[in-house]
């Protein structure tokens, strides 16, 4: 059963696909508001998505979390790491410092569809 989303994030249409298929597992997402007050459990809404977080944890560099978190989990189809940080990079439009970055650890919920 669905629950009601607290947040609602946009995402990349075939990220979306990637965590429904399975292949993307972790959401990287920069450490300000509202990123910065979801909790473990909460839910999110992505288009036609609803998420649980199971775990977050919090990273100064995309690169210490692509390599900490696995960059395939983050970045589905991604060659290298260097593939899925410039990737990232494009995406967060170059964000890093002072802010930091949450990976959160998702899954679709049941009937989030």
């Amino acid at each position: 059963m669905t629950t009601k989303a607290k947040f609602h994030f946009d995402i990349r249409p075939e990220w979306e696909k990637a965590i429904r298929d399975g292949k993307k597992t972790v959401d990287a997402r920069i450490n300000i508001t509202p990123y910065a007050d979801v909790n473990k459990g909460d839910t999110i809404k992505y288009h036609s998505l609803h998420v649980r977080v199971k775990r977050i944890n919090s990273y100064y560099g995309l690169n210490s979390l692509l390599q900490d978190e696995g960059f395939r989990k983050v970045v589905p189809g991604a060659g290298s790491i260097q593939e899925a940080l410039d990737a990232l990079v494009e995406e967060m439009h170059g964000i890093e410092r002072p802010h930091g970055f949450l990976a959160f650890e998702i899954e679709p919920e049941e009937g989030g569809k």
